[in-house]
């Protein structure tokens, strides 16, 4: 009976674990080629260190990623992927990264992501910064396209 009942939970365990891993769908190549740049930087530079001193090196090294606009998430990504768009043409970004968010992963602080792997904090992150850059332009963001999924 217990062997039984183990056999199920791990049975269980294992469907759960299909179910996580083929959520996770949306993957961009060049955010994985940037991982893979930041994470060679990363063992050069911040080996040997105590573990404050390696977050604080780990930090230091993604500055100059995320200020050339490689880092998705953040203003200056959206600036070099879509500032030369019109308002329709970043209107119609949002409305496709908005189709996105049911296949994207939202992590806790326990899951790490895929490498290349977008999350839903940095679609979020994308759609708030392509709104900003819609006012820049003088157009009108849309409003919570709930039900343009």
């Amino acid at each position: 009976m217990r062997q039984a009942l183990l056999l199920a939970a791990v049975v269980a365990g294992l469907g759960m674990g299909e179910i996580r891993a083929a959520h996770a769908q949306v993957i961009d190549p060049e955010w994985q080629a940037t991982q893979a740049a930041m994470k060679a930087d990363e063992q050069r530079q911040c080996r040997h260190m105590t573990l404050t001193r390696k977050f604080q090196c780990q930090e230091q090294l993604q500055e100059p990623y995320k200020a050339k606009g490689l880092v998705p998430g953040t203003m200056p990504y959206v600036r070099r992927r879509f500032g030369g768009e019109s308002v329709q043409g970043l209107d119609q970004e949002i409305r496709s990264i908005n189709r996105t968010y049911g296949q994207v992963r939202r992590l806790n602080g326990y899951e790490h992501p895929l490498p290349g792997e977008l999350t839903a904090d940095m679609q979020q992150g994308n759609v708030s910064y392509l709104s900003k850059l819609i006012e820049e332009k003088g157009g009108m963001p849309p409003l919570l396209p709930f039900g343009n999924r």
